[in-house]
């Protein structure tokens, strides 16, 4: 990983901005300028609160480590303990005086503790405030040649998982059940985490309720411990964690035998995805264009209501994913951003007639020099079980 390269993308940027420090807690933003494997997944509240590093618009960086996570390979070479008993004031004034600074724009990022943001705002002599969240955003959609390797190791993870999990399937399971199986498996197969919770859908055949009536944008009302039964769509939504990088993989298949317009509903959402990838040329093709494309194509199948129907006046189809599962730009109308090559995103159309079926096939889709690939390759034929 080029960690110089983010180091320096990152103090271009606020030199732009007219920033003079950025603090950032144990987010993706840290790992990524870090290296360091961080459990920023669980709740702010549940991180080691001594983990922070300080970017200066100019010069070497500085971490102040917890010693909750292991620092051995570190891009920082500058590296101060926490101690929790004195805080945080001293230690960043401490800091701040060794760079030099004279802050007047101080920017503060994502999992940051509030005490320590509180002591950097004091010892700055109150400073203008900047928000750090978004500030790599860019920096960070297109991915370096380890980052593409490691999105490919976990979309095969990914793939190998559910090749399991759907090999599995047995009429009487729930979607308890198939929940419960993705995260064990993937944990058994080596996944550190789940990127975001698991999900697994049933919809029967012919299962229209007055619940579904009342409630317009309810999926489906199939309890989710009542155990499988013939005629039924079943759609998986999942993620998964491998050495700090995400999946994030959807795709429907059917128990039993499945009415011939179910049928052509998915062999339709898969054939407007593979013809989209297919159609993606580097630095022409942008984030707005892709729900177009798949809408004209489905449109043309037959499809393209039961897409509106689900995705409504959003028009969200997908976004980039990398250390985190959602990443900028987001494949929706107003995002004109180029696709460039060393991308990695997201398509995700979905179909959905209430009560009869909902149906999805999202895969992870690389940008390269010439075109783009698929990093996910489970069976895409697959369909009735």
């Amino acid at each position: 990983m080029d960690y110089q390269r983010r180091l320096d993308g990152l103090q271009q940027e606020m030199r732009l901005q007219g920033i003079d420090l950025v603090l950032y807690g144990s987010c993706p933003n840290y790992q990524y300028l870090t290296g360091i494997q961080v459990d920023w997944r669980g709740a702010p509240d549940l991180q080691p609160r001594g983990d922070l590093i300080l970017v200066p618009r100019d010069g070497e960086p500085v971490l102040i480590a917890s010693g909750h996570y292991p620092t051995d390979g570190c891009s920082i070479t500058k590296v101060h303990s926490y101690d929790p008993s004195a805080g945080y004031r001293g230690m960043l004034r401490s800091i701040i005086n060794d760079l030099a600074l004279d802050v007047r724009k101080l920017a503060l990022g994502s999992y940051l503790p509030i005490p320590a943001a509180i002591a950097a705002i004091a010892v700055t002599d109150n400073p203008a405030l900047y928000d750090a969240s978004h500030l790599m955003d860019r920096l960070r959609m297109v991915k370096e040649p380890e980052e593409v390797e490691a999105l490919c190791k976990v979309a095969q993870l990914t793939d190998d998982v559910m090749m399991k999990v759907v090999g599995d399937i047995q009429e009487g399971v729930s979607q308890m059940d198939l929940i419960f199986e993705m995260e064990s498996q993937a944990r058994r197969m080596g996944a550190t985490d789940v990127s975001f919770g698991p999900w697994a859908c049933f919809v029967k055949s012919g299962s229209s309720t007055p619940f579904l009536a009342a409630h317009p944008n309810q999926v489906t009302d199939y309890p989710v411990d009542k155990g499988l039964v013939a005629n039924t769509a079943i759609t998986f939504d999942v993620g998964f964690v491998l050495d700090g990088y995400c999946s994030d993989w959807g795709r429907s298949v059917y128990w039993g035998s499945p009415p011939a317009d179910v049928k052509k509903a998915y062999a339709a959402v898969r054939q407007s995805v593979v013809d989209t990838v297919t159609e993606i040329e580097p630095d022409l093709t942008k984030a707005c264009d892709i729900y177009p494309a798949i809408e004209k194509k489905l449109d043309a199948l037959g499809f393209g209501n039961q897409m509106r129907a689900r995705l409504g006046s959003s028009a969200m189809i997908g976004h980039q994913i990398g250390t985190e599962v959602h990443e900028n730009p987001w494949l929706r109308p107003d995002s004109t951003e180029l696709l460039r090559a060393g991308m990695v995103m997201c398509i995700e159309p979905k179909l959905w007639v209430p009560g009869e079926y909902y149906l999805r096939l999202e895969e992870m889709v690389h940008v390269t020099e010439t075109g783009a690939e698929f990093l996910t390759n489970f069976d895409r034929e697959l369909f009735e079980l």
